[in-house]
């Protein structure tokens, strides 16, 4: 009886040890399967992102372009600027000394009018751009990194 019980016992093992390698088999494809996928996924992944930082890069330096030629007509539009109000200026102060001229007869007397008026103007631009200059840079908050 143990000889038939063995002899049963042997195809269901068999079968069963068969059926555990075709189980295994089936894993691993499926693992190297899901192995390749993933792979492939992140090859993707990375081509996107490669391509991305490319684009990205590719505007910067186009805005850049941009940004250097915007920065030469301002320049350009600011030196004409500087031209037509200094152009201005210099006719403002020969009207005042001719006006004073007609006044007074005197053309010293225009010439140090003009002055006094170019010297006050001065004085005030020099005390807007001392103002201006100290409100430029982080003082409050270095007094707040200190601790102060």
């Amino acid at each position: 009886m143990s000889t038939s019980a063995d002899s049963d016992n042997q195809p269901k093992h068999e079968s069963a040890e068969a059926e555990s390698l075709r189980l295994i088999q089936e894993q691993q494809r499926e693992a190297e399967a899901s192995f390749h996928a993933t792979y492939s996924a992140i090859t993707n992944l990375f081509k996107v992102k490669q391509k991305k930082y490319q684009k990205t890069y590719e505007l910067a330096l186009l805005e850049g372009n941009i940004s250097l030629q915007a920065i030469a007509v301002f320049g350009i539009l600011m030196l004409l600027t500087f031209v037509v109000v200094a152009a201005i200026w210099c006719l403002v102060n020969v009207a005042i000394v001719l006006g004073i001229m007609q006044l007074s007869s005197s053309l010293w007397l225009g010439l140090l009018v003009a002055t006094v008026i170019n010297t006050i103007l001065f004085a005030i631009c020099f005390s807007l751009m001392r103002k201006a200059k100290r409100e430029v840079g982080f003082n409050r908050t270095k007094r707040v990194i200190k601790g102060d």
